[in-house]
């Protein structure tokens, strides 16, 4: 079901706008937006799409086909359900153009929830589009992604970098995109056309709460201070020693080697250097295990299988704890070393295959 379907048969209506955004897989680079540093994403083909159409008084009344229908009001206080984003987004719209008052809206995501695939920005994405226009606003991608992150911030309470938003803002199908998430710089890229990324649920959703994030962020931040930089993208491993709280030192070492894995996985993407770029994920993963403790057990154990059955390379992808892992491998290899991994981890499910082919 569209989400215009959703819409005409819960509202009784048409919808006066229809936009989506597609959800992301990061390739390689995790956590290290918030710390300024470098990431490497792409999309995938799932989206979320959302009809909507204004009101003349306060109200939100929304329908989701995976979270059902809610009611509120623009100045509500969040609550913590999915018309937080909502709100959020016609607090931001309303800055623009303030005689902007409530909304109907209908929710249709194929970007499966609690998996890593960034269904969150994908959804304040496409409702700043439909706002925007709804209203006949113009904004820029860059300016909506910025506007994505602080919805986030200001309204989900999740201390998100923003490269969530500026993949689903300006990224495209097919196409990685190396982003600067300092200067917001980007830089498309094509994917290996003869080999596949394989995504896999884990079978275990990601248990992230606010706070194990904004912890991660809240210890980086202090390796900033101690280390006496403005961020750890400015940070050295001859730096690392002079932090002495050993929990802190790994979170440090984390970013600052995650940055130069980017920077040498964007190099193997612009050389055609699959075996490379899959090490430098099995590195990543290790180090996302290890030093940044961000791993589970139903993670590691579809990356031990990748391995075993010779994928080039497995990591997690996503903010952790649960989720997804994205797998590379050669592509005439790609149903079966999906099919592979399945076998031995019973409760993963195949998410999207991803490769430079249009055909993929």
């Amino acid at each position: 079901m569209s989400s215009i379907e959703l819409f005409e048969n819960y509202f009784q209506t048409k919808p006066a706008v229809t936009s989506f955004a597609h959800g992301r897989v990061n390739l390689i680079g995790e956590h290290t937006d918030y710390n300024n540093g470098y990431v490497l994403p792409t999309l995938i083909s799932q989206s979320i799409e959302v009809s909507l159409r204004f009101r003349n008084d306060d109200q939100i009344k929304g329908v989701s086909s995976e979270f059902g229908d809610l009611k509120s009001t623009i100045n509500s206080s969040k609550d913590g359900t999915w018309l937080d984003f909502v709100r959020g987004a016609l607090f931001f719209i309303q800055k623009i153009s303030p005689d902007i008052q409530g909304v109907d809206v209908a929710v249709h995501s194929t970007v499966p929830s609690s998996s890593g695939l960034s269904s969150s920005a994908a959804l304040e994405i496409a409702l700043l589009r439909s706002l925007t226009q709804l209203h006949g606003l113009s904004l820029k991608s860059q300016e909506m992604a910025k506007i994505g992150q602080q919805i986030e911030h200001q309204f989900v309470g999740t201390q998100c970098g923003i490269m969530d938003q500026m993949v689903s803002a300006c990224g495209s199908i097919r196409q990685a995109i190396f982003l600067d998430c300092e200067t917001l710089q980007t830089k498309s890229l094509p994917l290996f056309s003869n080999y596949t990324f394989i995504v896999i649920h884990s079978g275990s959703k990601r248990k992230l709460s606010v706070g194990s994030y904004n912890e991660r962020k809240e210890e980086t931040t202090a390796a900033s201070k101690t280390l006496n930089v403005p961020s750890l993208r400015y940070a050295s491993f001859d730096q690392i020693n002079l932090i002495k709280d050993l929990t802190i030192r790994k979170r440090a070492k984390h970013i600052i080697s995650e940055n130069d894995r980017v920077i040498e996985a964007t190099s193997c993407l612009e050389e055609n250097d699959a075996k490379k770029f899959g090490e430098l994920m099995y590195l990543s993963h290790q180090s996302m295990r290890d030093d940044y403790e961000i791993s589970s057990d139903e993670l590691n154990r579809v990356v031990e299988s990748a391995k075993n059955n010779g994928a080039l390379g497995a990591r997690l992808t996503g903010a952790g704890f649960g989720g997804c892992v994205i797998v590379l491998t050669d592509s005439e290899k790609t149903e079966l070393m999906a099919q592979s991994i399945l076998s031995q981890c019973p409760h993963a499910s195949l998410i999207t295959t991803i490769s430079g082919k249009l055909n993929s």
